[in-house]
């Protein structure tokens, strides 16, 4: 039990250990301007994911064989397509203004700035380390349910308000159920990733029209 538990809190503090020795000098700056969001999650990017890639290997052994293939990532993709446009159309129905201002800060900045943060960098990092790494090792305690809601309960606390939390959570349970179905970490992160990428088409597109 406690080499299981050990094994859960030692990527959890070292993710935070990177994220306080990134975002503690960057709060002491103006450097980054408007765009230091992106920048904080770049760099925490850059040297959290090779540590959770050794982690995520180390489990290797737990997850059992990939059920992948390009039918399953097609859909993958679709999937994150339709929860960011569904989460988008729902946010904008109840005039919720917390979505709004959270997106705006990841939509700042160059555009290759963002390209690369949303569509590689944070999908990483995040499903890294939430799915590849602590929904895998909460499974070592409790049931692939109860891992895969409290891994999202901690994924809707991680975006820091309260319509972000909450779009986190219920996005938390279908990632964790896709690193489930499939056991390879390349499905959240394909989720994420087109999720991220259906926001971005739809804000550029909006600022054309």
């Amino acid at each position: 039990m406690k080499i299981r538990i050990r094994r859960i809190l030692i990527p959890v503090f070292f993710c935070l250990s990177v994220a306080c020795l990134i975002e503690i000098p960057m709060g002491q700056t103006t450097l980054f301007g408007e765009a230091a969001v992106l920048w904080d999650t770049l760099f925490r990017a850059i040297l959290a994911v090779p540590v959770l890639m050794y982690f995520y290997k180390e489990d290797a052994v737990f997850r059992g064989e990939e059920c992948w293939n390009l039918k399953r990532a097609a859909l993958c993709v679709m999937a994150g397509f339709l929860l960011s446009l569904f989460s988008r159309f729902l946010a904008a129905a109840m005039g919720n203004m917390d979505y709004g201002q959270a997106e705006g800060a990841l939509l700042s900045g160059a555009f290759w700035l963002q390209a690369l943060v949303l569509l590689l960098a944070s999908p990483l990092l995040e499903e890294l380390f939430f799915r590849g790494v602590l929904y895998m090792r909460l499974k070592e305690l409790f049931s692939a349910g109860t891992a895969g809601f409290l891994s999202a309960v901690f994924f809707g606390l991680y975006h820091g308000n309260v319509s972000q939390g909450i779009y986190g959570f219920l996005m938390g349970l279908i990632l964790a159920y896709s690193m489930e179905v499939c056991r390879t970490v390349k499905a959240p992160v394909l989720i994420h990733g087109a999720a991220n990428l259906a926001a971005l088409i739809v804000v550029k597109f909006a600022l054309l029209s």
